[in-house]
């Protein structure tokens, strides 16, 4: 199959060459004979994954990097074991929590945990875990906490460049009083998903989004949650 795809290309490419063509017919069909050779290539890249209940695998590492909103993270991931991935998170916010009410610069240094319970070829379930210390910076005073976030990520296998995850997120924190927030416990309950798209083996593009309310336990009010961000993970 893959040699087809190759004398294909060339075929394709000597075509391109003929003076009967116009510029931009040559640069359409080189094109579309590129991105179907890239597209049909086998890829092995989906025995690993960061947005489903799949690890990284053993002995792999793995980082991510994320953009949207409320911020901008990098994870680094290793596989321990097959079924268990640790590493960190450094997360620059821009919105508090994700929290649509409110833009607020912030910081978080977290610890991350993925588990993997159950991964057959098609389907996946997984935990994950990323206590750490939060700030968030107002003209006044930094406000501090401790993130307390736990999620549950269900995926499915859908090709062998694709995977696709149904995520149940609360990333929970704590924050410590001051002079311009009350100490309170906070209650973020997320449903979302997210794709995964393998370009190459060690590279992924990735898309994930969670919505939900987030509950100030201490004031009694609930806001509207939106947390989403796209990415690229490469397996070192």
């Amino acid at each position: 199959m893959r040699e087809w795809y190759d004398r294909h290309l060339a075929q394709t490419i000597a075509q391109t060459t003929s003076p009967k063509i116009g510029v931009e017919m040559r640069c359409f069909l080189l094109l579309c004979a590129m991105v179907v050779t890239l597209g049909s290539e086998p890829s092995e890249a989906a025995s690993w994954s960061v947005v489903t209940g799949r690890t990284v695998g053993a002995h792999d590492t793995v980082l991510d990097l994320r953009v949207g909103w409320p911020g901008i993270s990098t994870t680094l991931l290793h596989g321990v074991t097959p079924k268990l991935d640790l590493g960190g998170i450094f997360t620059f916010n821009y919105g508090f929590e994700g929290d649509v009410t409110e833009t607020r610069p912030g910081l978080k240094l977290q610890a991350l945990l993925r588990a993997n319970f159950y991964d057959s070829h098609k389907f996946n379930f997984g935990i994950h875990l990323a206590p750490g210390p939060l700030f968030y910076f107002y003209p006044a005073t930094t406000v501090a906490g401790i993130a307390l976030p736990i999620g549950l990520d269900f995926g499915v296998h859908s090709s062998s460049q694709l995977n696709v995850g149904l995520t149940l997120d609360l990333p929970m924190f704590i924050l410590f009083s001051s002079n311009v927030r009350r100490g309170e416990f906070v209650i973020p309950a997320l449903f979302g998903g997210g794709l995964e798209y393998f370009l190459a083996p060690n590279v992924a593009f990735t898309f994930k989004m969670g919505m939900g309310p987030i509950i100030y336990t201490r004031d009694g009010v609930a806001n509207f949650d939106l947390q989403a961000l796209v990415g690229f993970a490469f397996r070192l």
